[in-house]
């Protein structure tokens, strides 16, 4: 199997990367759609064969850290239940603001 991140890993010029994750976990048609996505819109993702692929890359040297990214709880739950590797980092972006007058 080749390491997926590998093309990246060498166009960057690095022997590795820190960390490498599926940024959102959706797929959608080709084109150009605006936000919220339309439901119709959304292609099925193969999360335990691009997890197992991930987790190759982290076991041939290529990445130290595999991840997810805005994954509901289900999601990840789904993941976890056939993941080799249970070293899992989740990325959340919280916004706070505050208004001042």
């Amino acid at each position: 199997m080749t390491c997926i991140c590998f093309p990246a890993c060498r166009n960057l010029r690095l022997k590795y990367l820190n960390l490498y994750l599926i940024h959102w976990p959706v797929s959608l048609k080709t084109g150009s759609y605006d936000f919220p996505v339309n439901k119709e819109h959304l292609l099925p993702i193969d999360f335990k064969g691009v997890w197992e692929a991930m987790e190759e890359c982290q076991k041939l040297g290529h990445t130290k850290s595999i991840g997810v990214c805005n994954f509901s709880c289900k999601k990840i739950e789904t993941l976890l239940a056939t993941a080799n590797s249970k070293s899992l980092l989740q990325s959340i972006k919280i916004l706070i603001i505050v208004l001042v007058w």
